[in-house]
């Protein structure tokens, strides 16, 4: 049944959008081009507007958890480095305890 349907995922079309979602989702873009057709220029550039606001602010939000990201992984591999140096320094001082010995 799935591959009559074009299998599983859709690849073709959707990516990974299955047919239930598909089919839903394409029914909500319909209404919404219907409903678009209702409305007045006006409340169409104001419904406009609230959409840019909304991926702006949806964009913001990507960004300062990308930098919040960035801050861990800077903390994360300052971190690597103070071991290393540690390790370094450690071996360091068992290569001179063996070089005093003889």
């Amino acid at each position: 049944m799935h591959r009559e349907m074009g299998g599983m995922h859709m690849h073709d079309r959707h990516g990974h959008m299955h047919h239930r979602m598909e089919k839903d989702w394409m029914m909500n873009k319909e209404y919404m081009e219907k409903f678009m057709g209702y409305l007045s220029d006006e409340d169409k550039k104001k419904l406009t507007a609230a959409k840019i606001a909304m991926k702006i602010a949806m964009y913001e939000k990507k960004k300062e958890l990308l930098e919040e990201k960035k801050k861990i992984m800077a903390m994360k591999y300052d971190m690597k480095a103070e071991k290393m140096e540690k390790k370094i320094e450690m071996l360091k001082m068992m290569r001179d305890m063996i070089e005093d010995k003889d």
